[in-house]
């Protein structure tokens, strides 16, 4: 019987438990096929990569461009910590390129780090698969085994993504989808319940970016999720307060307008009554029908400070 590692729980990483958890996306991987993933040697590179050795070993082992190369996984391991991330990919020289260029938002984990403290302080580690043996699917289960030890704690989602369902359906879980929040049959129906515009939402869902830095949007179910007992309403409230937090610290650039209608207010007669709005932009556009113009600038810093514009009361 072939020796797996135990998950951060004590129990052993098998094919039946990362067939649980990849049960809606169409994967699955025998105990044979898990062995020969597991037997695989991955071959580390000091980051970054200079030296004509090392550029040379990068190319064998990820592709010499980003439009044409070879599939696996790929681990970075912090020196000084010993953390590590994981990630798959169906181009390693691609995915790795992006890593190495720097030109990313600072999301996650990883990220942050890389940019703070600069590739020098991580090592790099290739599983590279061979395609007479392996397929993409095969790199994602190889991935899932290691997102299952406690070890890769840079990694914020906890289960691979396969792609994305053809449905319209939005599921909002938490960072390791063990905890589903609520089920959307439509985007509409998101935006309409919590506020996410529908733009937000392509951006976000199926991604490997957490939303409001606390949920993920994805496409498809995960059977081993727990559903959530808060209601629709403090769900509401807790992504408002993440929204509203993000935008002070200056991470969001936009957040849901209020303008509440004082007495006195010669522009709509239902003094005491609030109106909501999506983002900045729809509230102006809202105003300018009105014959009233202000700045996004502006009124952005009245909401902050709940001030007062033509007897509107802008707030959060």
């Amino acid at each position: 019987m072939f020796s797996f590692r135990a998950d951060k729980s004590g129990k052993p990483i098998t094919s039946s438990v990362i067939n649980q958890i990849l049960l809606n996306q169409n994967i699955s991987v025998t105990e044979s096929k898990l062995e020969e993933l597991l037997k695989l040697q991955g071959v580390e590179l000091e980051l970054p990569v200079l030296k004509p050795q090392d550029i040379k070993l990068f190319s064998e082992l990820t592709g010499k461009s980003s439009y044409k190369g070879f599939f696996g996984v790929y681990i970075f391991i912090h020196k000084h910590t010993g953390q590590k991330y994981v990630g798959s990919s169906n181009l390693l020289r691609r995915s790795l390129d992006y890593y190495f260029k720097k030109d990313f938002p600072l999301m996650g984990k990883i990220l942050p780090m890389l940019k703070k403290e600069g590739l020098g302080v991580f090592k790099l580690k290739v599983f590279k698969l061979d395609s007479n043996k392996f397929s993409v699917k095969d790199a994602l289960i190889l991935e899932q085994y290691f997102l299952l030890n406690k070890e890769f704690d840079l990694n914020i989602l906890k289960v691979v993504k396969a792609g994305s369902s053809k449905g319209e359906g939005v599921y909002v879980y938490d960072l390791t989808c063990s905890i589903l929040y609520y089920h959307a049959k439509s985007k509409v129906e998101l935006k309409r319940v919590l506020k996410i515009h529908t733009d937000t939402i392509r951006k976000y869902i199926d991604s490997k970016v957490p939303y409001l830095n606390k949920f993920l949007l994805l496409s498809y179910p995960f059977l081993t999720a727990v559903q959530s007992n808060i209601s629709k309403r403090e769900l509401l409230e807790i992504m408002q307060k993440e929204r509203k937090i993000m935008y002070t610290l200056g991470t969001r650039r936009s957040i849901p307008v209020i303008l509440e209608i004082k007495e006195g207010n010669e522009f709509v007669n239902s003094w005491g009554l609030k109106l909501s709005f999506d983002s900045l932009s729809s509230c102006i556009d809202y105003l300018k029908g009105l014959g009233l113009t202000i700045k996004i600038n502006t009124l952005s810093k009245y909401i902050k400070i709940e001030k007062e514009f033509h007897n509107f009361l802008c707030k959060y």
